[in-house]
């Protein structure tokens, strides 16, 4: 038994095991706040429900399906119900290709379809007057009508996270409209779905794509009496634009609301029922509590905000309310990286403040999608020599671990394994990469002028490691050949760009780049925070440094004006940048679990304060100015 499904039950926890117990099986919604829970309830009524309904699913050969955002979340659930075989977990791309995947003819006539809907996308844009691109658009659309053929004499479809048609594969995108197309076409597969899964529960619902959940509705809709499927999620945690947010509710369905939050101290809860309150008017109750000598006692924690001016000391006045925390609370946590989390709006604001802006703007700006992607993660081609071969051998040789530094140069560089070399051909071939590996060190150092490219060169020169085929090529400016800047299709302008920017990087920006990617520094986007938690938490808002419009701080403060499609959108009823934003502020604010400090950076400082303060969402002893940091001085150790 796990500590969730130990856990006390709440009034919420009560209902939904009532709801499941009914006959005819009744549909729900849960509505669960930051810190209330949620998982464990979700957990507690799979327990209930293999507890209750074992015997009827193994004779049945059913199970109990949960949806749940990524493959870790479903881990932790899986683990939660001790991997029980009653219970099947997955992420929703799993659990859609878990019931779609059995029906191969439909899933070819599918993809022949979208590839003919493809071939007359393409066609539309050759027809056009503009015809810049239109001799590369004849080209692929010969592709993609080659791929007919192919496609005609596969027998089985698989997926993966991209599309390739003549191999057989469909990418995310492919199976979230193939299957719920799938759903909504056939009965007999509605009826397969009821049948192998009486309950589906579906966590994070607010983030689930709206056809999804229309799919599982018609599949409730026709066969309610003997299924049941149950949504756990929070309206007010929606991040991403592409989820459905609030679920409706059909009659006959149970809607259940979990308003405990057990995770923020009092000050903190204060603050982010405040935020909440102009939307739905939730109130989260409860508030954080701890056990001193086997009482329970409230935590009292803290919540304040900085109105700051933008100007080009904002890293230093983030470094100074560290400081000046640490003075106020007496706790110098404030200052260690692994104590707090920082969390900003954009990846940008974490790359100025860690040290690789250029770095970031090369693979993300006007680059390629891929580029961008695996720039989060250090799996963009153009970073790996640095990823997988410097950082390592830098690091090993920074700490004189010589024969660590032998073993990477014999796995990777062709001087020692090309040949079998011995006796002088070896010792030669050992001091010349030595030499090499004392010239990165040079070149990687916090202080060294060194770029990106005056690095590879170095790597090529002295054979140290093998170099993707795609970045010789840029180096040695062979196969690149600039197409259209505008073509949306074909990248390698884009790419020839990105990595002209990338060659002319500071090489010792991927340190600070390494603590990132490795989760070793303070800082994460507060949209990709959701589900955490931590006990001293910096929120830091700035417009400024943002590029996103789906956010703007400035605007749901009302410092800025909102724009015509900002007041038709709100006039419509459909979902806006205050909306937005005040999502995006409850969920980073609700990750403290002790102390919250905001940091609002913003060009209009009398203003601001004067509408946060009637706001109330902080008391007028929390907000700060910058003349109340005047006396901090940063010391050269921050």
């Amino acid at each position: 038994m796990t500590k969730r499904i130990n856990s006390p039950d709440t009034e919420a926890d009560i209902m939904l095991r009532k709801c499941l117990d009914r006959t005819p099986r009744t549909s729900f919604v849960m509505i669960a706040g930051a810190g209330s829970g949620k998982t464990t309830s979700l957990v507690k009524a799979l327990s209930h429900l293999v507890s209750t309904k074992s015997n009827e699913l193994r004779r049945k050969g059913q199970q109990v399906a949960c949806i749940t955002y990524t493959e870790i979340a479903a881990k932790e659930i899986r683990n939660d119900v001790a991997n029980s075989p009653l219970v099947h977990v997955s992420t929703i791309h799993s659990f859609l290709w878990t019931i779609g995947s059995p029906f191969q003819k439909d899933i070819k006539k599918w993809v022949i379809q979208r590839i003919a809907e493809k071939c007359l996308e393409i066609q539309e844009k050759i027809n056009k007057p503009r015809t810049r691109t239109r001799d590369r658009l004849v080209l692929e659309l010969d592709r993609l009508k080659s791929q007919l053929g192919i496609v005609e004499s596969l027998h089985y479809f698989n997926y993966g996270t991209g599309s390739n048609y003549a191999k057989g594969i469909l990418g995310h995108d492919d199976i979230i409209k193939l299957v719920t197309s799938l759903i909504e076409e056939h009965k007999m597969l509605k009826a397969i779905i009821s049948q192998k899964y009486p309950y589906i529960f579906v966590d994070e619902s607010q983030d689930t794509f709206p056809n999804i959940v229309s799919s599982l509705k018609l599949v409730d809709h026709i066969f309610g009496k003997d299924f049941c499927l149950g949504f756990f999620g929070d309206p007010m945690q929606k991040i991403f634009p592409t989820g459905i947010g609030e679920i409706a509710i059909e009659n006959s369905w149970e809607r259940i609301t979990k308003p405990e939050n057990f995770r923020c101290s009092q000050r903190v809860l204060k603050t982010v029922n405040a935020i909440r309150k102009p939307a739905d008017g939730l109130e989260q109750t409860r508030g954080r509590f701890e056990i001193i000598e086997g009482k329970e006692f409230p935590v009292e924690g803290s919540s304040q905000i900085f109105i700051l001016p933008i100007n080009d000391f904002r890293t230093s006045n983030v470094k100074r309310v560290q400081q000046w925390s640490t003075h106020k609370f007496d706790d110098d946590s404030w200052l260690l990286d692994d104590k707090i989390k920082v969390l900003v709006v954009v990846h940008r604001m974490a790359a100025k403040r860690l040290g690789f802006p250029n770095l970031y703007s090369a693979m993300n700006d006007n680059s390629p999608s891929s580029f961008k992607d695996g720039l989060l993660d250090g799996t963009a081609w153009p970073l790996k020599p640095f990823m997988n071969f410097v950082l390592p051998l830098i690091n090993l040789h920074s700490s004189n671990l010589n024969f660590e530094v032998l073993n990477i140069l014999r796995a990777q560089s062709p001087k020692l394994t090309k040949n079998i070399l011995k006796g002088d051909d070896l010792r030669i071939s050992l001091a010349e990469l030595k030499k090499g590996v004392d010239r990165l060190a040079e070149m990687m150092r916090s202080d060294s002028t060194a770029t990106v490219l005056d690095v590879l060169k170095i790597i090529q020169e002295y054979e140290m490691t093998s170099l993707d085929e795609r970045l010789l090529d840029h180096l040695n400016e062979t196969n690149l050949v600039e197409t259209d800047e505008d073509d949306d299709e074909n990248l390698k302008a884009t790419e020839i760009s990105s990595m002209q920017n990338y060659f002319a990087c500071p090489a010792n920006e991927f340190l600070g780049y390494k603590k990132y990617c490795d989760n070793e520094s303070p800082f994460a986007t507060q949209q990709g925070i959701k589900g955490a938690e931590f006990d001293k938490v910096i929120t830091i808002l700035d417009d400024d440094e943002g590029t996103n419009n789906l956010f703007s701080y400035d605007k749901y403060f009302g410092i800025s004006s909102l724009s015509d499609v900002d007041k038709k959108n709100i006039a419509e009823g459909k979902d806006n940048v205050i909306s937005r934003t005040r999502r995006l502020f409850y969920v980073s604010c609700s990750r403290a679990r002790k102390d919250l400090i905001v940091i609002y950076f913003t060009s209009n400082v009398p203003e601001a304060l004067r509408l946060i303060s009637e706001t109330g969402i902080f008391q007028k002893e929390s907000i700060f100015l910058e003349k109340d940091l005047a006396s901090i001085i940063i010391a050269d150790n921050l």
